[in-house]
């Protein structure tokens, strides 16, 4: 690695997906002091290369060991984390869980790095950081929870194909081209459904509550995070979008909470931004997001269905979220912020 990078030996599992390259990314805009990357995946991704400070780095197979790394990043798939957090553990190497899989060990402390006590982050030998759709609901709930208490939330998630990985951005490609040229589409087995030019619900996958995967764990985390009885519904849809994600919320309150009162909450709070809906300006789109480190916040005004109600519409590159607080953590984590 060059000299402007120079200080902590850190592991990124993962390092070929999407999540992986867009860490390595903040991790470039942020300086962040790495001596030497150690950047792995799966044997199909062995050979390729990442990009950190401006130097490639070749995809090795995992290491036999981890012990000697300051930090392990995890990226992976959810269904590989819990191996890799575990070897960390024995290795006695900080980790931090970016796939969602330990957000729902109540043991793992779940934090994001914004809302919680820098010490909360030291002491942890594992922490794990929300998905990047917890992120931006998160930021814009716990400003309200804090302001005025929140009765419940009902929400609907439109999903971009990146939440899925470098899968559904080729699946979203090539349906689209195949489309478009009159070309018959093999099925795969990257979504439920042909993508492009169409949406849909996610199909229930949990028995008992016939909740998608992704609304049930929306709702675990954001209890962890905001409030841990808090009334919450979710539905996610699926859009042939490429990335960035939209959210629209409707959030009953337990005190009054007018529409100004509420931007001038988002506008101090971290992680957010209010759009500017002067002059007619329909956004905030997800793909202005694109890149963005910060949620944006639009359309805010009253639900007349209910007493106290808001309506709000929440617009951010939520891969992009999580890279960003997945390094903010590890920067307290390490002591380099």
């Amino acid at each position: 690695m060059s000299e402007s990078l120079t200080g902590l030996r850190i592991g990124i599992a993962g390092a070929s997906g999407t999540l992986g390259r867009e860490l390595l990314s903040v991790f470039s805009d942020r300086r962040f002091p790495v001596q030497e990357l150690l950047a792995f995946a799966t044997q199909a991704s062995v050979g390729e290369e990442v990009e950190l400070g401006g130097e490639s780095v070749a995809i090795e197979p995992a290491p036999k060991t981890l012990r000697g790394l300051d930090l392990l990043m995890v990226c992976t798939p959810q269904a590989a984390a819990m191996d890799l957090v575990r070897d960390a553990l024995h290795s006695e190497v900080p980790c931090i869980d970016c796939t969602g899989a330990m957000a729902a060990s109540s043991e793992v402390p779940l934090y994001i790095a914004d809302l919680c006590s820098p010490d909360l982050i030291r002491k942890a030998p594992v922490v794990a950081s929300p998905a990047g759709v917890s992120l931006a609901w998160a930021h814009v709930l716990a400003a309200i929870e804090g302001a005025s208490g929140i009765e419940r939330v009902v929400g609907t998630v439109l999903h971009s194909v990146s939440r899925v990985g470098r899968a559904g951005i080729d699946a979203l490609s090539s349906e689209t081209l195949n489309l478009l040229n009159q070309i018959d589409t093999p099925r795969t087995n990257v979504f439920p459904n042909e993508v492009a030019f169409d949406s849909f619900a996610l199909p229930g996958e949990l028995a008992g509550d016939r909740a998608a995967r992704s609304e049930s764990d929306l709702i675990r985390d954001i209890r962890r995070l905001v409030a841990t009885d808090l009334a919450i519904a979710v539905t996610s849809v699926q859009v042939p979008t490429f990335t960035g994600d939209g959210s629209a919320l409707a959030v009953q309150t337990k005190r009054p909470l007018s529409v100004e009162q509420a931007q001038e909450l988002f506008r101090k709070a971290p992680g957010l931004e209010v759009w500017d809906e002067s002059e007619g300006n329909v956004g905030p789109s997800t793909r202005e997001t694109a890149g963005q480190d910060f949620a944006t916040v639009g359309r805010v005004r009253p639900d007349p269905s209910v007493e106290n109600g808001l309506l709000l519409w929440v617009a951010a590159d939520t891969l992009r979220l999580a890279a960003i607080n997945a390094a903010k953590i590890a920067e307290t984590r390490l002591g380099t912020g």
